[in-house]
C-alpha cells in the first residue's frame, strides 16, 4: 500500500517488522509522521484520526472522512522541525480552509520543495498539557526513555528526565515527579489536572518491557513524541518522529537482543589471596619495576612464594629466578608483568594454563602505542595461555588480606570492608594513600586499565557477592557492556552502597541528533538515570568518592526515615550559619529538637555566650573552661532526640588551640568516640576539624583524625565535604525508602 494515499493504516504488533521493511524499501532513514503514528498505534498509543494527501486538493477531499476542526501538516520523511519552518496550520474549520492552508505551506516553504512528500490532515486534539516522550538507543545501555515538558520550547526549558528501559508503572510515576513542571500537571493555579495514569500508560507502552523501544531496539535509533497532549482523561500523540537504524538485513531476521551478556562469575580467590606470585620485570640491579613490587610484598609481610622472572639471571634478591612460567615449581596464582610489550605475547602463551591471573602493567596495546604487537596479538596470547588478565596499562591490586600491593608506603592494615574498582591507576594510588589516612579500610583496591579481559563488571559482580565487602567504590571512564553493569546493579537491589565517580559525563552521548530527545540526551543524563533506578550514588570528585565511602563505612543507613534533619555543635557562630546554608542547599535542614531534648540542654546551664538552640554554639573560651567536657554533656542530651538524623560536631582548631586547648580538642574527640560507642545506631555522627594551615593546627588535625577514625568516627576537613557525604547517605536511604513504598503499593 502506498503510504501517502491511504487513511490511517492500523497494523497489528506482529506486522511491525514487515511494515518497517516496507518503509525502508522506499529508501527512508526516518519515518514520516503518518508512518510514525502507525507504529505508535501498533503499540497501543492513542493518535488522532488522520489521512495523508499528495497535494492540496487531496487534502481538502480527506476532510470528508474526518471530523473538524482540522490540522494540516507538511509530510516529509526527513527529520524537520515543522513548526519552525511554517509547516503546520491549526484550527481549520472546513475543506476550503484545509486546501488554502496546504497551498500556503507549499508557497511559503523556506527549504527545497523536494522535501515535501505531501500533506497530513488530521483531527485536531483538544487543548491540554503538552509533554514530550522520547527514546534513543544508548551505545552503552541500549534503549533509554525520556519524558519532559513538551511543545516548541522543549530544548529551551530542558525540563526532562531519563530512565534506562525497561520501565514499569512505578518508574513512570517517579519520572513525572522529577519534573519541575509536575505541579502544573497536577493542576496548579487552577489549571486542569493532566490524566496522570494516561501519561504513565503511554510511557510504559513506549519504554516498558514489551514496549516500542525494547521491541524495536535494533531497528530504530531515535524517537520523539512531541507533543503528547494530555487532557484530564486521555493522552494523545499528536506528532511523531522516528529515526530508523541501519540494518544489515530485513527486519524480520533475528538480531541480538538489547540485554546484557551473561558470564559465569569469576572466582577471584587466587588474585586477592595468592600463595604464589610470579614477577616479570625485575632487574639484577634492583631498580626494575618488578623489584619495587617485590619490596612492597616484603613490606606487607606476604608469606607465600615469590618467583622473580629474568631471561638470564638465576637469582634475584636471594630468590631463585625463572625464565618461563613452565619452569616454576608450582602453579602461579598471580603474575605481575612489567616487561617490554614485544615479549608479552610469547610469555603468556608459554604459561599454558599454569597461571591463574596475570596483571599486565605494560601499556601500548590500545592507547595509541606503536609497534608490531597489537591488541589482537595480546588477546590471542591470553587464550593460548589459558589465564585471566587485568590490564594492560594496569598498576594492579591492593589486597590487605593477601598482603599484596602495587602502592608503596601504604599502612599495614587488617582487611576492611571497602572495595574499590578504578580504571585509573593514579586514582587507585590516591585512593589507597588518602583513603587510609582518612580512615578507610579496604577489602581490596583494583585498577583495571584497558580491560582486555577482566573488566569493571567482573569485579563488580564479585564484590556485590563478597560477604567481606560492605561498600563498593568505582571510578569509570567508559564501560564496554553498560547493560550488564545496569543489570548487575538492578539484581543487587542496593543491598550494599555502590558509590560511582564517572569520568566524562559531560560529553554529548548522541552526536548529530535528529530529534529533541537526541539533542537533550548525554552521558550525564543516562548515568543519572542508572543511579535513580539502581540506588548507586553518583559523585563528582575523587574527594567526594572518598568522603562518601568513609561515611558508608562508619554509619548504618536507615531506611524508615532518610537523613534530613541535622544538629550542629561546635565553636564559631559564623561557621554554623554558613554551614546551615550549605546543608540547606543540599536539601538538609536544622533539626527542631524535641521538648525533652530542649529541657536537657537547658539544664546544662551553658555559660553566657553559648547557645543551647540548634545550631549549638559553644565558643572556644566556653569549651576551654571544662577542657571540652561540655561536649560530652551536649552529645548525651542529643542522643535521646527523636528529631535528629545526624549530628555534625565542628571544631575550629586554631581558636581552640589559642586557649592552650590541646586537652580541650582531645576531650571533644573523646566525647565523639564515646557517643559512637554507646550512642544510638540510627543517628549519624560526623566531625569537621577545620585547620588554619598552621603546623600546630595541621598536627592536631592529623592526630585527632587518626584517633577518631580508629574508633569508627568519620572526620572531614570542612563542611562542604561533610555535607556532600551526607547527601550520598541520604540518596541511598531515599532509594530504599521509596522501594519500600513501592513494595507496599504492590
Amino acid at each position: 500500500m502506498d503510504l501517502h494515499t491511504a487513511d490511517m493504516e492500523y497494523i497489528a504488533r506482529g506486522e511491525v517488522p514487515a511494515f518497517l521493511d516496507r518503509c525502508r524499501s522506499l529508501g527512508r532513514t526516518s519515518l514520516d509522521e503518518k508512518a510514525g503514528k502507525t507504529l505508535l498505534a501498533a503499540f497501543g498509543l492513542s493518535v488522532p484520526r488522520l489521512a495523508a494527501a499528495a497535494d492540496p486538493d487531496a487534502a481538502a477531499l480527506a476532510c470528508e472522512r474526518l471530523t473538524p476542526p482540522y490540522v494540516v501538516k507538511v509530510l516529509s520523511s526527513q527529520p524537520l522541525h515543522k513548526s519552525e519552518l511554517g509547516g503546520v496550520r491549526l484550527g481549520l474549520r472546513n475543506a476550503q480552509e484545509v486546501r488554502a492552508a496546504a497551498l500556503a505551506i507549499r508557497r511559503e516553504w523556506p527549504l527545497d520543495q523536494a522535501l515535501i512528500d505531501g500533506f497530513l490532515v488530521e483531527e485536531m486534539a483538544a487543548a491540554g498539557h503538552e509533554l514530550v516522550v522520547g527514546g534513543y538507543i544508548d551505545p552503552q545501555f541500549g534503549p533509554v526513555l525520556m519524558v519532559g515538558l513538551g511543545g516548541v520550547f522543549v530544548e529551551i526549558f530542558a525540563d526532562v528526565t531519563f530512565r534506562v528501559c525497561p520501565i514499569d508503572h512505578h518508574d513512570a510515576r517517579a519520572m513525572l515527579r522529577e519534573l519541575r513542571a509536575f505541579p502544573v500537571l497536577q493542576g496548579a493555579r487552577g489549571r486542569t489536572a493532566a490524566a496522570e495514569e494516561a501519561i504513565v500508560d503511554a510511557l510504559v507502552k513506549v519504554g516498558g518491557r514489551s514496549g516500542l523501544l525494547m521491541s524495536l531496539a535494533d531497528q530504530i535509533s531515535e524517537l520523539d513524541i512531541n507533543p503528547l497532549i494530555v487532557s484530564d482523561t486521555a493522552a494523545i500523540a499528536v506528532d511523531a518522529r522516528i529515526v530508523m537504524s541501519v540494518l544489515a538485513g530485513p527486519s524480520n531476521q533475528p538480531r541480538s537482543p538489547r540485554v546484557s551478556s551473561t558470564r559465569e562469575p569469576v572466582d577471584f580467590t587466587c588474585l586477592f589471596e595468592p600463595r604464589t606470585i610470579a614477577v616479570a620485570g625485575v632487574s639484577t640491579t634492583g631498580q626494575g619495576v618488578g623489584n619495587r613490587f617485590i619490596e612492597n610484598l616484603d613490606a606487607l609481610g606476604f608469606s607465600g612464594e615469590i618467583y622473580p622472572m629474568h631471561p638470564s639471571a638465576t637469582s634475584i634478591g636471594g630468590r631463585t629466578a625463572y625464565r618461563r612460567f613452565a619452569e616454576m615449581p608450582r602453579r602461579v596464582d598471580y603474575a605481575y608483568i612489567a616487561v617490554p610489550r614485544a615479549g608479552i605475547p610469547d610469555l603468556l602463551k608459554d604459561a599454558d594454563g599454569k597461571v591463574a591471573f596475570a596483571q599486565i602493567m605494560t601499556s601500548g596495546f590500545g592507547e595509541g602505542g606503536r609497534g608490531a604487537v597489537s591488541k589482537h596479538d595480546l588477546t590471542e596470547a591470553i587464550k593460548a595461555g589459558r589465564m585471566r588478565v587485568l590490564g594492560p596499562n594496569c598498576l594492579g591490586i591492593y589486597s590487605p588480606l593477601g598482603r599484596v600491593s602495587f602502592a608503596k608506603n601504604q599502612l599495614r592494615d587488617a582487611a576492611g570492608h571497602v572495595a574499590v574498582i578504578s580504571q585509573s591507576g593514579g586514582f587507585g594510588i590516591d585512593m589507597i594513600r588518602s583513603g587510609q589516612l582518612r580512615g578507610l579500610r579496604f577489602s581490596a583496591v583494583v585498577t583495571i586499565g584497558n580491560s582486555i579481559d577482566l573488566g569493571a563488571n567482573d569485579l563488580l559482580e564479585h564484590f556485590l557477592a563478597d560477604e567481606s565487602t560492605r561498600v563498593i567504590g568505582l571510578y569509570l571512564e567508559d564501560i564496554d557492556d553498560g547493560r550488564r553493569f545496569f543489570d548487575l546493579l538492578i539484581a543487587a537491589q542496593a543491598r550494599k552502597p555502590v558509590v560511582l565517580l564517572k569520568g566524562g559525563r559531560t560529553s554529548q552521548g548522541q552526536k548529530a541528533a535528529a530529534s529533541h530527545t537526541g539533542s537533550l540526551a548525554g552521558d550525564n543524563q543516562v548515568w543519572q538515570a542508572v543511579a535513580r533506578q539502581t540506588g548507586c550514588v553518583l559523585v563528582d570528585t575523587l574527594e567526594e568518592l572518598i568522603d562518601s565511602m568513609l561515611l558508608f563505612q562508619t554509619v548504618t543507613p536507615k531506611f524508615n526515615r532518610p537523613t534530613q534533619s541535622i544538629a550542629l555543635l561546635g565553636n564559631g557562630g559564623g561557621a554554623s550559619v554558613v554551614a546551615t546554608d550549605g546543608f540547606a542547599q543540599l536539601g538538609f535542614s536544622l533539626a527542631e529538637f524535641s521538648p525533652t531534648t530542649k529541657e536537657s540542654l537547658q539544664l546544662l546551664n551553658l555559660p553566657d555566650g553559648a547557645s543551647d538552640n540548634n545550631p549549638i554554639d559553644v565558643p572556644g573560651n566556653v569549651f576551654d573552661r571544662s577542657e571540652g567536657a561540655v561536649a560530652g554533656d551536649i552529645l548525651a542530651a542529643l542522643s535521646r532526640d527523636t528529631e535528629t538524623d545526624a549530628i555534625v560536631v565542628h571544631a575550629n582548631l586554631a581558636a581552640l588551640l589559642a586557649y592552650q586547648g590541646r586537652r580541650t580538642v582531645e576531650r571533644i574527640i573523646d566525647a565523639c568516640i564515646e557517643y559512637r560507642q554507646s550512642g544510638p545506631d540510627d543517628t549519624a555522627l560526623l566531625i569537621v576539624l577545620r585547620s588554619d594551615g598552621s603546623p600546630e593546627s595541621d598536627a592536631a588535625a592529623r592526630l585527632q583524625t587518626a584517633r577518631a577514625s580508629a574508633a569508627g568516627v568519620p572526620v572531614f576537613q570542612n563542611f562542604a565535604m561533610a555535607s556532600r557525604a551526607l547527601r550520598a547517605l541520604a540518596s541511598f536511604e531515599k532509594f530504599h525508602f521509596m522501594k519500600q513504598d513501592r513494595a507496599a503499593a504492590d
